[in-house]
């Protein structure tokens, strides 16, 4: 997936240890990383709703130019659309967690981005006195039209990570696996 993905290389952490010891009881991981690939979405749409980092840090507020655009204020979801598009791919030993959308990334690490110069065509209404508003009308509400550009320019993305394990997902993780390692084996 491109975007934004989890990747947990995991060599000596306990949450390692114990998949190690369980894929060499069960060989393939498929079933408990699919359940584990479940709690991370229901721990991951909990941090959307706290507006929190994986460390329980708060994410960095919204601009203020954001905020005045924005319906509500609430950070990371215009739309609610990253959130709804948080996918995991479970293989044999391994799970994927994250985004295919291309600015996942940028929410997740932040970074600088790159604005193209536009022109367009807006629209406002005329009084009868020659006055023109200084709010934006739809087309068919308009009598004054006027071309407007804005050059190039960058904006800022401030980081505000919502995927990753706390200290609370590497507790319940080793929960879940603790569970299959329990459970005993049929044949």
């Amino acid at each position: 997936m491109a975007g934004s993905m989890l990747e947990v290389s995991i060599d000596t952490s306990p949450v390692g240890k114990a998949l190690d010891d369980l894929t060499e009881r069960l060989g393939d991981l498929t079933t408990p990383l699919n359940d584990i690939a479940e709690y991370l979405h229901q721990s991951t749409d909990d941090r959307f709703r706290q507006q929190v980092a994986p460390d329980g840090s708060p994410w960095a507020p919204l601009a203020p130019s954001t905020l005045a655009r924005k319906k509500g204020g609430r950070i990371l979801r215009g739309k609610g659309t990253l959130q709804d598009t948080l996918r995991h791919n479970v293989s044999r030993n391994e799970l994927s967690f994250g985004t295919d959308r291309p600015y996942g990334a940028i929410h997740q690490f932040g970074g600088k981005v790159q604005h193209a110069a536009r022109s367009q065509q807006v629209y406002f209404r005329q009084g009868k006195d020659g006055s023109v508003g200084n709010r934006f009308v739809k087309k068919s509400k308009s009598n004054f039209a006027q071309w407007v550009t804005r050059g190039a320019h960058d904006s800022e993305i401030k980081a505000r990570p919502y995927l990753g394990l706390s200290s609370e997902d590497d507790i319940e993780i080793l929960a879940i696996i603790q569970d299959y390692l329990l459970e005993p084996l049929t044949e």
